[in-house]
């Protein structure tokens, strides 16, 4: 017995040794020896936080990636205007504008060049299967320096034939084939496949092609003096919130005019806080914070209550309210992290997984560990400031 009193006064002072020299290495190595004293409570609040954490990084990740892919085929085109209907929400819109907007856009003298801009869904029938399928059809005109993507602007000089489009490599698998020189039918027309881009723009359809905008009309049984959408780049030097007043000023009742940044904000706005989908992984992530940040109160709280004799020891023994308080936050942020590592492990496999099947770009970056990392800490310390506050409750006199 008195051997092992004197083993545990020796352990007393090097950790008060400790914590008077480093007392954050301190906190953190007498917190987890605290945590290792129970292994399966330890174990079972781990695999808890760990599974809201991995919720939470898919549901990040997925909305991350979504948030690229909405705007995915503007962040192909260089422009500073646009004018839509009225009705616009998102890019498939099925009402259009009059092509004479561009004409006048260019009157204006601060809109230098203008570009049509063409989007529908159409039946897309294999042949000779004819196996039906929704096909994302965009149509362009010339590209000139409006098309960013350098494989778009090679692959619109292959469309030498009015029959011929370009096929997104991303389609989804009942497109069919989608080799060079592969026919199908769109309506009555017949087509064939003249070369390949890459988007994936698999909400709005199984797959999507380019025509040029000669053909699109004919194809989706459109009227060839209307477009969805104007794309406008101005002189450098225009200031583009005074050449949208001025874009405004002489464009029909009927249409709106959006700066690019605006225009991207729109098709954002609407897919992440007005679609149900977006609203829903929202209200998820908060669940998943609110799971997470309760498992490590419960876990911290039960820890305090159980070790408030070994608290008023420490304050007998001179230490610092500092490095008392600090094993308790010290134990909830190694709970966090401790889930936090497994769940971006299993996240990345299964994000990963996710990409290879959609090309929806959601694989686990420094981005996303970055938010997560700050996500945990923050409910780390949010769930300490919660607990350790009874700590204070621990009176050296009550061990007498």
């Amino acid at each position: 017995m008195r051997g092992a009193a004197k083993r545990l006064l020796e352990a007393g002072r090097a950790v008060f040794s400790l914590s008077s020299a480093v007392p954050g290495v301190a906190c953190f190595a007498v917190a987890g020896s605290n945590l290792l004293q129970h292994r399966l409570r330890l174990l079972a609040a781990l695999s808890g936080v760990a599974v809201a954490l991995f919720l939470l990084t898919m549901q990040i990740s997925v909305l991350d990636a979504a948030r690229a892919k909405v705007t995915q085929l503007y962040d192909d085109f260089n422009f500073d205007l646009a004018a839509v209907p009225d009705t616009y929400q998102f890019l498939l819109n099925f009402e259009t504008i009059d092509r004479v907007v561009l004409d006048q856009a260019r009157a204006t003298g601060e809109i230098p060049r203008a570009f049509g801009l063409n989007v529908d869904v159409v039946h897309w029938m294999q042949w000779p299967s004819k196996k039906l399928a929704y096909l994302y059809l965009i149509g362009l005109d010339d590209p000139g320096t409006f098309v960013r993507d350098p494989v778009i602007r090679s692959g619109m000089k292959s469309l030498v034939s009015s029959h011929s489009l370009l096929m997104d490599s991303y389609s989804e698998p009942d497109i069919g084939p989608l080799a060079t020189g592969t026919t199908a039918k769109i309506g009555d027309e017949q087509v064939s496949i003249a070369g390949h881009f890459r988007l994936g723009l698999f909400f709005y359809g199984e797959g999507s092609a380019i025509v040029r905008n000669t053909d699109f009309p004919r194809l989706a049984g459109r009227d060839s003096s209307k477009v969805s959408i104007g794309l406008f780049q101005l002189r450098p030097g225009v200031d583009p919130q005074k050449a949208k007043a001025d874009l405004k000023a002489i464009v029909p009742e009927h249409t709106l005019v959006f700066t690019r940044s605006e225009l991207l904000q729109q098709e954002r706005d609407y897919f992440l806080t007005v679609r149900p989908v977006g609203i829903m992984i929202y209200i998820s992530m908060l669940i998943a914070c609110l799971v997470g940040g309760v498992i490590i109160v419960q876990v911290l709280s039960t820890e305090v209550s159980n070790r408030m004799k070994e608290y008023a020891v420490l304050k007998a023994m001179g230490s610092a309210p500092a490095f008392v308080y600090g094993i308790g936050v010290a134990q909830a942020v190694l709970l966090g992290l401790g889930g936090l590592l497994p769940a971006l492990f299993v996240g990345a496999l299964v994000l990963w997984f996710i990409q290879d099947r959609t090309h929806l770009e959601a694989a686990l970056g420094a981005v996303v560990f970055g938010k997560m990392l700050a996500i945990t800490l923050a409910a780390a310390l949010g769930a300490a400031a919660v607990v350790v506050g009874r700590v204070h409750r621990a009176d050296p006199a009550a061990l007498y």
